[in-house]
């Protein structure tokens, strides 16, 4: 009984390692689910007498419901890196559901300071890209995302709008507080 939990424990501890090694695919499809990598930013950061430090932004879209949901899901990675890695982010590939390619993506971040505090920050997000499903036309697709955010009252406001080939399919305004 020992051998085989012994034996079990091995194979488990050498399967999880094997996932770790694997790099990020063009796109995963999971029951009409699509994650499709969008953006990659590297920046690497060196200080004399210190290691280097690599940050990795990446952006990726996940659409779910038949293409109706789409979330922008943003990462970021660090790690000690003196080198940018050589692995580009590949044309994602058609399966079952459907799989939206980016064509543009533009973020505008402002921060409003008085006397070295923060009085207000926004955050402006423009973005497009192709949807292709099996057996249909490709559709145009688009987000628009403005987020204002005030934090001495805790008031967060953000305003997206997605649209479909030109016409609006989603307006969505969403006033947050903090607890």
């Amino acid at each position: 009984m020992k051998s085989i939990r012994t034996l079990l424990a091995v194979s488990a501890l050498s399967a999880a390692a094997g996932a770790f090694a694997a790099p990020m695919p063009n796109s995963i499809v999971l029951e009409g689910k699509a994650v499709v990598p969008v953006l990659k930013t590297e920046v690497i950061r060196k200080v004399q007498g210190q290691a280097p430090v690599r940050s990795v932004e990446a952006t990726v879209f996940e659409v779910s419901n038949q293409g109706k949901d789409i979330v922008a899901r943003e990462i970021q990675l660090q790690d000690n890196q003196g080198q940018f890695s050589d692995k580009q982010l590949s044309i994602p590939v058609l399966k079952q559901g459907s799989v939206i390619v980016p064509t543009s993506k533009i973020e505008l971040n402002k921060t409003l300071k008085q006397d070295g505090q923060i009085i207000s920050q926004t955050r402006k997000l423009d973005a497009e890209g192709m949807e292709f499903k099996k057996g249909q036309e490709p559709v145009k697709r688009t987000l628009q995302l403005d987020q204002a955010q005030a934090p001495e009252s805790g008031v967060k406001l953000s305003h997206a709008v997605l649209t479909e080939n030109g016409a609006v399919s989603k307006d969505i305004v969403v006033l947050s507080e903090e607890e």
